[in-house]
């Protein structure tokens, strides 16, 4: 699971945003599981352009949203911290999901039997 928090913290700085999110996570789950069929990475990587956007400048540190502080520290794998993600109603990821109209039990549900 380490690495998809290594890679999270690489779109994070691709993206020139300020912390490392439950959105970036999700990014790095969808680029190492491509077999999702319900939202791909690059849709929901447009859609977070689209709704967070991205700076001028990449940020020198390396800071983590509590939402996702707290999975790094309580799950032992991936698909649990996804699964955590997708049922967390304040997580930015879950939000982002909701207004672009995506289906998050499916993505869930898919996730869960095949992730």
């Amino acid at each position: 699971m380490e690495e998809l928090f290594i890679m999270a913290e690489e779109e994070m700085k691709l993206l020139k945003q300020p912390y490392v999110g439950t959105e970036h996570f999700l990014l790095a789950y969808l680029k190492k599981n491509p077999s999702i069929m319900t939202i791909s990475y690059n849709t929901f990587k447009n859609y977070l352009i689209e709704i967070i956007g991205s700076s001028y400048k990449t940020s020198d540190y390396i800071l983590y949203t509590p939402i996702l502080r707290s999975i790094r520290t309580n799950k032992d794998n991936a698909k649990e911290a996804v699964l955590e993600i997708l049922s967390n109603t304040d997580s930015i990821a879950y939000n982002i999901l909701l207004s672009k109209g995506v289906n998050i039990e499916k993505l869930y549900n898919e996730i869960n039997t095949n992730g």
